[in-house]
């Protein structure tokens, strides 16, 4: 077996289907039906096994990806000190984002890295940070850009900021009117009782803004008003470009003008300060990082912080 049948292996697993695999891998169907059928006869046993309409490994399948994982681990550290040896004329990035940083990644980050490292590949994966901290752990990404609350072993957590929780509205709300300003706090401070009536926007479960728009709404003993519940950060916010509502997030910095016109941010005021959470680059303590995931990282601070002093 080869570098790619592992990956093949990876991702049927992931995906828990052949066709799902074979999209995210750009190969036909057929093919990747074969190659497991191949992969299976040449190991003597069955690596998956359909249960309902999903392909679940067996036991012997879940330690073939596991070792897999780890080969392709491996097989990116040596390739990414090679490419360092070769002075950067070609690579490949894998980090994993948090959907709701995307657009500011790819507005943002990726023009000022491909200035200085055309040739590299990045390759963007978007989960819940729960989902990203397992997949930086198996090896199947080189870097993660996530918030935190505490460090897990045996990753280095490279902090890149601290951002503000707020409330984001419409600005058509007229929510500034209620709004006062109070040293520490970066943004217009705007009490739950001026808010907390009107429309608001859930992110789902897995996400971990939701874990802290409900501790803040236990701490206030408010039942918000939902009117729509959504995964993805980003779209919660075109939401309330769209005048749907209000949600609690991140202070993300925004990435074009229109964004930055049509939506306000309030700083949520306590007795503690503003509340605040920790975001980090964050890799396995055995990487081997490349000059271009150094610059990288280098490159993400710098953005990261520059655009939150313009905030």
């Amino acid at each position: 077996m080869n570098v790619k049948d592992f990956e093949y292996l990876v991702s049927i697993g992931r995906c828990g289907s052949i066709s799902k695999a074979a999209q995210e891998l750009y190969i036909s169907q057929p093919a990747l039906s074969k190659f497991l059928q191949r992969i299976e006869a040449e190991a003597g046993t069955k690596l998956f096994q359909h249960v309902g309409k999903s392909l679940v490994p067996t036991f012997a399948g879940e330690y073939c990806i596991e070792k897999a994982s780890e080969i392709i681990y491996l097989n990116d550290q040596i390739n990414n000190r090679l490419n360092d040896v070769a002075k950067l004329q070609c690579g490949r990035i894998k980090i994993g984002l948090p959907m709701s940083r995307t657009n500011f990644f790819i507005s943002h980050i990726l023009p000022a890295f491909y200035e200085q490292y055309p040739g590299i590949h990045v390759v963007i994966v978007e989960e819940a940070a729960s989902v990203l901290l397992q997949k930086i752990r198996t090896g199947e990404l080189n870097l993660i850009f996530i918030n935190y609350t505490e460090e897990l072993p045996y990753l280095v957590y490279e902090k890149v900021s601290e951002e503000e929780m707020v409330l984001a509205a419409p600005d058509n709300m007229g929510l500034n009117a209620y709004s006062t300003h109070q040293d520490g706090y970066a943004y217009p401070c705007l009490k739950p009782e001026n808010w907390y009536k009107l429309p608001f926007i859930m992110l789902s479960r897995d996400q971990a803004t939701r874990s802290f728009t409900m501790q803040y709404f236990s701490l206030h003993k408010i039942t918000p008003n939902t009117v729509l519940q959504i995964r993805n950060l980003g779209q919660a916010l075109n939401a309330v470009r769209r005048g749907l509502g209000v949600t609690i997030t991140p202070a993300i910095p925004c990435t074009n003008d229109s964004e930055k016109y049509s939506i306000s941010y309030f700083s949520l005021p306590s007795q503690e300060g503003p509340f605040t959470r920790k975001t980090a680059l964050v890799y396995r303590e055995d990487t081997y990082l490349s000059q271009a995931e150094e610059g990288l990282i280098r490159i993400i601070k710098n953005v990261v912080n520059v655009s939150g002093q313009q905030a």
